[in-house]
């Protein structure tokens, strides 16, 4: 009770309790500006290490090299054909051709007797070894006189037994069904039955596995054959295109090789 009176007394005479304030932060304005440059420093560490990521990642990029891949044309074989006509004393002769392959020297531009030369465009090529490959098919028509080169290296010998074909409107002066050879090359697939060249052999038959040269088929008149390559570059010429194998399926389906029986049919020897 004489707290109570005591406790009156003071409020009565103004008196109040002290009120103990809070403390103030224990952190000094000094370790305050010292986190807040911490905050800063990292925070200047982090966009610029991003900035340095991306920037090097893009000169990566910049700086990869680009393999060059040879696109195949579409097709390879158009659905029209063009005549050639052949005005010279020993290839004076007619056949058709895709249009959309290339041919030199120009139709009715051959008293020479030059080589004729019909090219593919590059198209896929399914090979001996059951794979694809970017290749073209080049055709030529050599007179009498001309060596069969090709058959003086890389032991060639007959692939598969020469098959017979009939001329679709032969002349007079040909022989109506003439043979086609399957030449393979030493310097081409191991797989058995694969060919790089097939050739119009006239009358001639030639049996599996036998050797041939140029002068065992010295006689052609004119010779009519067709090589195959792969192509590494879109030219296609000298040591960017080597021998191509393909096998006896493939030259029976495929529509860029029927097209060369087709040409080899659509002679007219005069």
């Amino acid at each position: 009770m004489a707290n109570l009176d005591k406790l009156k007394s003071r409020y009565e005479s103004g008196y109040l309790p002290s009120i103990k304030k809070s403390s103030k932060s224990n952190v000094s304005p000094h370790k305050r500006r010292t986190i807040i440059v911490f905050a800063v420093i990292i925070l200047i560490l982090v966009v610029g290490g991003a900035w340095f990521l991306t920037k090097h990642k893009s000169g990566k990029l910049k700086n990869l090299s680009v393999t060059q891949t040879v696109e195949p044309a579409t097709g390879g074989v158009s659905k029209s054909t063009t005549t050639y006509v052949s005005n010279g004393n020993d290839l004076n002769l007619t056949f058709n051709y895709p249009s959309n392959w290339s041919v030199t020297p120009p139709s009715h531009d051959n008293s020479t007797d030059q080589t004729i030369t019909v090219s593919s465009p590059l198209t896929s090529i399914f090979t001996a070894t059951n794979s694809t490959v970017t290749g073209r098919v080049v055709m030529e028509v050599r007179p009498a006189s001309a060596t069969i080169n090709e058959l003086n290296a890389n032991s060639p010998i007959e692939a598969i037994t020469s098959t017979q074909i009939a001329y679709s409107q032969p002349t007079a002066n040909q022989y109506q069904y003439p043979y086609v050879s399957y030449i393979h090359f030493s310097n081409g697939s191991n797989v058995s039955g694969a060919f790089e060249e097939v050739m119009v052999t006239g009358s001639q038959i030639l049996t599996q596995n036998e050797p041939l040269s140029g002068d065992y088929l010295a006689g052609l008149d004119p010779i009519i054959s067709a090589s195959f390559y792969k192509c590494s570059n879109p030219t296609c010429t000298g040591s960017s295109q080597t021998p191509l194998s393909i096998n006896g399926s493939t030259w029976q389906n495929a529509p860029i090789f029927q097209a060369v029986l087709t040409m080899f049919e659509s002679f007219q020897l005069n």
